[in-house]
């Protein structure tokens, strides 16, 4: 891409992230009034994630450089405790049905979150959205930088499907 031109899609994205930071602050918040705890989190969530190794640093469990994708479900207990069990395809490797025990969650008054797991001396952090009732949720990965989700789209769900 030439310079000029790299410039112009550099300027044309900071005026958007403008225009959708100043909108931002004129949307009024639904959940204003929400008031979330641990205990809005309990039961059987499905869980589904697709995304992007974008580099390995060390043989981590598990996963190759390039797209994964995980199903499973996770367990909240209500009170910070959270454990799971998944299948994972990283770019053509598959795991299935592995238990992710042990991890912890932590819940914001405002309905956000995190959850941490750790194995084999990774940690695994998402930050948490989620519906002030309790009833589904979305995330990020953010721990470790290198599992990406791409794109604007959501990328992952999760909804309440037993206690």
């Amino acid at each position: 891409m030439k310079p000029r031109a790299l410039w112009a899609a550099c300027v044309v994205l900071l005026l958007g992230v403008g225009v959708l930071a100043v909108g931002a602050g004129f949307a009024k918040d639904e959940n204003a009034g929400a008031k979330c705890s641990e205990a809005t989190l309990h039961g059987r969530y499905l869980v589904a994630q697709q995304g992007v190794v974008v580099k390995v640093k060390k043989p981590q469990f598990p996963g190759p450089r390039g797209p994964f994708a995980v199903a499973g479900y996770e367990m909240y207990d209500g009170n910070g405790n959270v454990e799971g069990i998944f299948s994972f395809n990283f770019n053509g490797n598959v795991y299935r049905n592995l238990r992710v025990p042990n991890g912890t969650y932590a819940v914001k008054a405002n309905c956000t979150g995190t959850t941490t797991y750790i194995t084999d001396g990774v940690r695994y952090q998402t930050d948490l959205f989620i519906a002030p009732d309790g009833s589904m949720f979305t995330w990020v990965q953010t721990n470790p930088p290198e599992r990406v989700t791409s794109g604007f789209e959501l990328q992952g769900t999760a909804k309440r499907v037993g206690d």
